[in-house]
């Protein structure tokens, strides 16, 4: 939609990656006839219900879309370090790879996932309501839905703040979306739209009465989704749970279901319907003519599976009837559609490649454009575009039957650095982004062809994005997008450093080419009263991709300032470069500042060697180096044949026991560490909801749902005298101001009366909770216990925190 970034995938794929077999190819062709419509909202990546957007799509055949709200930058990432606006990134893309399954389409709001939030009001107040609810009314009056269905319901039962926020957002969006006088300026270019009825697809996960509460009952709709689509070879929950299963960063891969799915559909607000399409508000009658939806069943019911190419020219007069909607946005949708079902029948392959997947500001790069004609049909090609290289060639090339044809071209960057659009700017809890971005997903591809073709007498055109085509012996054909980038990016090691007055510390810096060649003064500034050694480094690289590796020496006083040293060459700040590289995504590639922070702390260790654990991937053991420590690393394995005498304390990383089952086998070894006289520190777990709670260390406890999310929380000291709050450092109450995002989470729910609780606190309007440091002396060493989220606190530079696990690292 050229006023509308939409991310139509695979069902209005422009990539020619893989021709569908026919069955697939009839399924669209009864996509293009539906004009039903389907809005699903929540909040987060991983909250839709992936078998009813299957069912819808797939099943119902409608165009569906699911919004959610925000990108999911405040969960936890089970399968990697990412977190914050990196986790954003990961499940944005994990979000498109599940509508890769379901056939969905996938919009998003400004709104930023902030964290845990435990009501509305905080999420309203967070996000700016008005903001959030302007986003959904523009993506229903593009999208243009029959009904909308929420996730959630809009009451306390919704759970987190975020939930209910989307649900009691969708019902005032269904609203306002009608209303001429909400912003003015939408209506202007879109129009208003009514749909129909807002249904809250509901669960006996909230009500267990709620089968008996459906029946006879027309508030609900009672829908089985577990249907079997012969077209595909498989049911809607078969491919909603593998669709569901690409939301790997939380957990959340799933054994493939089949059989009987009962889904209920609460009505909330429009409408009490008995179907959800039983009002359409599309009529192929009034977009084209009376006669357009016989045309298009005899094609449907006279389909050619076995030489799907003899379908083309039928296709071309369905073709040249659609050109006649006058409905921009719908026309656009299904022009695309059966643009892509004729290449699909026509059996034709592209691709758009290139050596490298980036190519730098200023540079240039030969890319080759392949078209390859499998079916036999007569296909020329008429022409290839790329507006924003302006190149345009005409051609009059036949492609002959099997045989590829390449054309070549040299292509210059674009002016702008490759960027999820929604980092380019600081942002806090909304991100701040153009108005062409406004709902999307993701950016277009950085370096895209048009394609036109005349098959069988049919114009027909497409985008081909360009990409990089590699092999990998282990995996097979990978393949990247090409990426515009800058010609030098510089990466520190560490996202920030603790220094004490008058020591000094050496950092980091790996300097990326991805310029052939080039000469750059890169200069350092730095905050106020830091010594820094030196002021200007020379870089000289003579291939691309080289990576030249510097140091700096920063030397703290008592007057240096808290801040950023910033790498820039000229006026202009150097970008850093971060790659999100899984199996299931495509590469993702992030460019932020270059830059590290500064913080003069004097937080006092006793100093000892440390075992650290790991768990999930975290930068906790990043923060026990800051803090002066000598610190090991090891894989839960490795505690098989792992002495550990020589370390004063062991920590397990976080959520360790949930994704290192096998650890329960050395928690003997363990105790029995303790008892000798060293020290275990356990970070938080998860807790299920459903199954039951497992204990832990020495003596029992359990592990909660209890989680503290206001980063601001009150915190009382239960024992002021106990060593954790004043050896070596002394701990106040000002060593809570300026913490991020939450105090805690999965706090100990029970424990032995041996435990001693350090630590009450609470969000407002709830109860104190004490599980989120608790301490055991056991034997002649101590097993510690605590939900505090120094895996938040300690990357950010909280230097509360920093203080306090110095304290839990050095507890004799």
């Amino acid at each position: 939609m050229s006023k509308f970034i939409l991310c139509f995938l695979l069902l209005t794929s422009t990539h020619l990656l893989a021709n569908k077999p026919p069955s697939e190819i009839y399924q669209n062709l009864l996509k293009l006839k539906s004009l039903k419509r389907v809005l699903y909202i929540a909040a987060h990546p991983d909250d839709e219900n992936t078998r009813a957007l299957a069912y819808f799509s797939l099943g119902e055949n409608a165009q569906t879309a699911y919004l959610s709200l925000t990108r999911g930058d405040g969960g936890q990432n089970l399968i990697g370090g990412e977190l914050s606006e990196d986790l954003g990134v990961l499940r944005t893309q994990e979000l498109l790879a599940a509508r890769r399954h379901d056939k969905a389409n996938q919009f998003f709001s400004r709104a930023v996932d902030f964290g845990y939030s435990k009501n509305a009001e905080e999420t309203f107040e967070k996000w700016g309501k008005e903001n959030v609810l302007s986003d959904v009314v523009l993506v229903i009056r593009k999208f243009k839905p029959d009904v909308i269905i929420t996730r959630f319901p809009p009451d306390k039962r919704g759970g987190h703040g975020h939930h209910t926020a989307s649900a009691i957002v969708a019902i005032e969006a269904f609203e306002k979306a009608a209303d001429p006088d909400f912003r003015p300026d939408q209506v202007e270019e879109f129009g208003t739209w009514k749909a129909n009825a807002v249904y809250w697809n509901s669960s006996t996960w909230w009500d267990k009465e709620l089968a008996e509460k459906a029946k006879d009952n027309s508030k609900y709709i009672v829908k089985d989704i577990g249907g079997y689509n012969p077209y595909l070879g498989m049911s809607y929950n078969e491919i909603g749970t593998i669709a569901r299963s690409q939301h790997k960063c939380q957990g959340f891969g799933a054994v493939i279901e089949r059989g009987s799915r009962v889904e209920y559909f609460e009505h909330l607000a429009g409408e009490e319907l008995k179907d959800f399409f039983e009002n359409q508000n599309n009529d192929w009658s009034i977009l084209i003519d009376k006669n357009f939806s016989k045309k298009l069943n005899e094609l449907i019911e006279n389909f050619n599976f076995v030489s799907p190419e003899k379908n083309i020219v039928k296709l071309g007069e369905i073709r040249k009837e659609i050109l006649k909607i006058n409905d921009e946005e719908i026309q656009k949708e299904k022009l695309e559609l059966i643009h892509q079902i004729i290449l699909d029948c026509a059996g034709l392959y592209s691709d758009f490649k290139t050596s490298d997947f980036a190519i730098s500001l200023d540079d240039s790069a030969g890319v080759e454009l392949t078209l390859l004609n499998r079916s036999g049909v007569e296909i020329s090609l008429t022409g290839v575009s790329n507006p924003s290289d302006r190149i345009t060639k005409v051609f009059s090339d036949k492609l002959q039957p099997n045989v590829p044809m390449i054309q070549k071209f040299t292509i210059n960057s674009n002016n702008t650095i490759s960027n999820p659009f929604w980092l380019n700017d600081p942002f806090t809890t909304l991100y701040h982004v153009e108005k062409k971005y406004l709902g999307a997903a993701e950016n277009e591809a950085s370096f895209a062809f048009q394609v036109n073709l005349n098959i069988e007498g049919i114009p027909v055109h497409f985008k081909v994005p360009l990409e990089q085509i590699t092999r990998d012996p282990a995996y097979g054909e990978r393949r990247r997008p090409v990426i515009s980038t800058p010609s030098l990016t510089a990466s520190f090691d560490q996202k920030l450093t603790l220094i004490k007055p008058g020591e000094t510390k050496k950092v980091k810096i790996n300097f990326h080419s991805f310029a052939d060649s080039l000469k750059q003064t890169v200069k350092i500034l730095a905050p106020k009263g830091w010594k820094i050694e030196p002021r200007e480094i020379q870089i000289s690289s003579k291939r691309k991709h080289e990576e030249i590796f510097k140091e700096l020496t920063i030397t703290a006083n008592e007057t240096s300032e808290r801040g950023y040293l910033i790498l820039a060459n000229g006026d202009q700040q150097l970008k850093s470069y971060t790659e999100i590289s899984y199996d299931h995504i495509p590469t993702q590639v992030i460019f932020k500042p270059s830059q590290i922070e500064l913080i003069k702390l004097d937080a006092k260790i006793n100093k000892r060697k440390i075992a650290y654990i790991k768990g999930v991937k975290d930068a906790v053991p990043d923060g026990i180096r800051e803090l002066g420590f000598e610190i090991d690393e090891f894989e839960v394995e490795d505690l098989a044949e792992l002495d550990l005498a020589p370390y004063g304390t062991v920590v397990l990383g976080i959520r360790i026991y949930n994704v290192k089952n096998e650890l329960k086998n050395f928690d003997q070894k363990l105790f029995d560490y303790v008892a000798k006289g060293g020290r275990v520190i356990m970070q938080y777990n998860t807790a299920s909801r459903w199954a039951r709670a497992q204990e832990y260390g020495p003596k029992p406890f359990k592990i909660g749902r209890k989680r503290v999310t206001e980063e601001d929380a009150k915190v009382t000291f239960l024992i002021k005298e106990h060593p954790v709050l004043n050896q070596p450092n002394k701990i106040t109450e000002k060593d809570f101001d300026n913490w991020v995002q939450e105090r805690g989470l999965y706090f100990a729910d029970s424990w032995d009366d041996d435990y001693k609780s350090i630590f009450a606190w609470n969000d407002k309007g709830e109860e104190p909770t004490k599980g989120a440091l608790i301490i055991l002396n056991h034997g002649k060493g101590q097993f510690i216990y605590t939900g505090i989220s120094f895996f938040r606190e300690l990357p950010n530079g909280v230097e509360g925190a920093f203080k306090l696990f110095a304290n839990l690292l050095s507890y004799e």
